[in-house]
């Protein structure tokens, strides 16, 4: 079946994610209103939807780290593989690109 595979970050780029982005503490979950423990600081800046096979892209999120600078997710690279395949990596606010695929990994699809 042909259809849109979003890969997304890699492990190291959700690893920093985890570690290094800002915490805001008890807000309500916005679909129950039930107060979580924390959420992340982050926000929805772009879409990736043209680059899906039916506008069906990914959404692509700027997260705000805990020294107050923040990242966004960009996309990296759109192979085809039955369909395209969504890679995405972090960007900092200087423009440089952190946490890229490999050429290997990305070409093994």
């Amino acid at each position: 079946m042909r259809c849109t595979q979003v890969i997304g970050l890699n492990k190291l780029a959700q690893e920093f994610i985890n570690e290094n982005v800002q915490r805001i503490p008890f807000s309500p979950c916005p679909h129950c209103g039930k107060l979580t423990q924390t959420t992340m600081a982050l926000k929805v800046y772009a879409s990736a939807a043209d680059q899906g096979m039916f506008d069906d892209g990914p959404e692509l999120f700027e997260y705000t780290l805990k020294d107050g600078k923040k990242v966004r997710e960009v996309v990296q690279a759109v192979p085809w593989s039955s369909g395209p395949c969504i890679f995405l990596c972090l960007e900092d606010e200087d423009g440089k690109r952190l946490f890229e695929w490999s050429e290997e990994e990305i070409q093994n699809v």
